[in-house]
């Protein structure tokens, strides 16, 4: 189990020098898809034991996320975890003797995302700095929604995503086709995006709308296949339209002349 979560880690060092005296070591960030595990790595630069000594990691310096105090912690009895983390954060007992202080967060939210920190109250002090970020990747879905003279109009939705995300239309060469401006909304951290394209006959009538988050590398997709039938009707409407109207008018002028004939003949 712990080799899996291991091999779903994604970490980022951007600052990885072991500062001592009070001062905080460089940020290190971890990026997960909401649901997984994740690993925030923290480890004694001497790689001394930690079994009969403490370490705190806490969420944006207030927020108890998870204590260890020689050989007590908030999965064994110790109180004082926030109930947002209760019973999703543990520790790697057997690395403890290594220095080893990482812990792990089960089953990830988006509300996890921010900044930890790991201390060592004991230890000169000593402080690791984690930036979390937890993102939210839906696939997008795709279907027509209105067909006119101009051609067929595509709508592409992306519900609940997090971080918000790029959402582009491409033909099936992969070429970005013009789109109307995104339609954005958002309840507190997730986005609703919605973007609309009109497309004309192509060799393929297949088209693909891609969303992509740079943060966390993660990119999905839909596609949508037009039949030639659908194109065809676009100019069909006109024909419909404007023969429509000629029947009215010719409708109209034979009243007309009727009228007419019967007032001059009485």
């Amino acid at each position: 189990m712990i080799l899996s979560e291991l091999l779903s880690l994604r970490v980022f060092p951007l600052m990885m020098s072991a500062v001592t005296a009070g001062h905080e070591n460089g940020t290190v960030m971890v990026v997960a898809s909401e649901g997984s595990y994740i690993i925030l790595p923290c480890s004694l630069s001497s790689q001394e034991s930690l079994v009969q000594t403490r370490f705190d990691w806490r969420k944006n310096d207030h927020r108890e996320v998870f204590v260890y105090d020689a050989g007590l912690h908030y999965n064994n009895g110790l109180r004082g975890q926030d109930e947002h983390f209760r019973g999703r954060v543990s520790h790697f007992s057997d690395q403890l003797k290594f220095g080893n202080a990482s812990i792990i967060i089960r089953n990830t939210k988006v509300a996890d995302s921010g900044d930890y920190t790991c201390d060592f109250p004991f230890h000169q002090p000593e402080t690791f700095n984690v930036t979390l970020v937890v993102g939210a990747a839906p696939k997008p879905f795709v279907g027509i929604l209105n067909i006119s003279e101009v051609g067929v109009q595509l709508k592409c939705e992306v519900r609940g995503a997090s971080p918000t995300l790029r959402v582009e239309w491409r033909d099936s060469d992969g070429n970005i086709l013009p789109a109307e401006e995104p339609q954005v909304s958002h309840t507190g951290e997730r986005y609703d995006i919605t973007l609309l394209t009109t497309v004309t006959r192509t060799n393929s009538s297949l088209f693909h709308c891609v969303a992509t988050q740079e943060e966390l590398g993660h990119r999905a997709a839909d596609e949508i296949f037009v039949p030639d039938q659908l194109f065809e009707s676009c100019g069909g409407d006109i024909v419909l339209i404007v023969s429509f109207v000629c029947g009215i008018l010719s409708a109209v002028v034979l009243i007309a002349v009727s009228v007419c004939f019967l007032y001059f003949t009485v």
